[in-house]
């Protein structure tokens, strides 16, 4: 410390060196100040402990088992999901659901199609492969391009968003979401700008 203070004195003019206050605290926080390389390094290093997507695919975290699931261990998730998807939409005993025409539905519209899916009761109403229509289940899964649905039958179902229609149980309401607005991994959706109209492929 004795060498620091020699130095900053030696620098000012002689006849102010008197003059000279200098706190030591503040030169203990100028010898303790990170650089912004160690920061940038720092940050380097945070980065890299966390997995790339094609490591996560590698490792299988991305897949579920097709058989050893049950219907019944999906049915808790489900009803987490009636709780939030109700205060998402904002949904109240009595709520009425706003009509096409009703200012409210573009909204309205918008916070459904940015609803996490995991949990909630699907069926495919709707698709351009036909032997799709009719499958139901809880979404287990829900990637960028897919759904996987968990059936009554204990079966686990791939299905794809852009060729189906779905509709949505909630309670006693029954939404109509057609698949191809879904195609967005679901973090992403949840804060993606939507467009103010939707056009359905069918």
């Amino acid at each position: 410390m004795e060498p620091l203070l020699e130095y900053i004195t030696d620098l000012v003019v002689t006849h102010h060196r008197c003059n000279v206050n200098i706190i030591p605290e503040h030169i203990t926080m100028l010898e303790g100040a990170k650089s912004r390389k160690q920061h940038s390094s720092k940050r380097r290093s945070h980065k890299s402990s966390t997995l790339s997507r094609r490591e996560y695919a590698r490792l299988g975290l991305n897949t579920l088992p097709t058989r050893q699931m049950r219907y019944e261990q999906a049915l808790p998730l489900h009803q987490l999901w009636r709780s939030y998807v109700r205060e998402h939409l904002g949904l109240r005993e009595g709520t009425q659901v706003p009509e096409v025409h009703e200012p409210h539905y573009e909204e309205f519209s918008k916070q459904l199609i940015k609803l996490d899916l995991h949990g909630a009761r699907l069926k495919v109403i709707q698709s351009k492969c036909k032997t799709l229509e009719g499958l139901a289940g809880i979404c287990v899964m829900d990637t960028k391009n897919v759904l996987k649905l968990l059936g009554e039958d204990d079966r686990l179902r791939t299905v794809p968003k852009s060729e189906c229609v779905f509709g949505l149980s909630v309670g006693n309401m029954t939404f109509t979401i057609f698949g191809q607005h879904l195609t967005i991994r679901p973090a992403e959706r949840s804060v993606k700008k939507i467009k103010t109209y939707l056009q359905p492929f069918m």
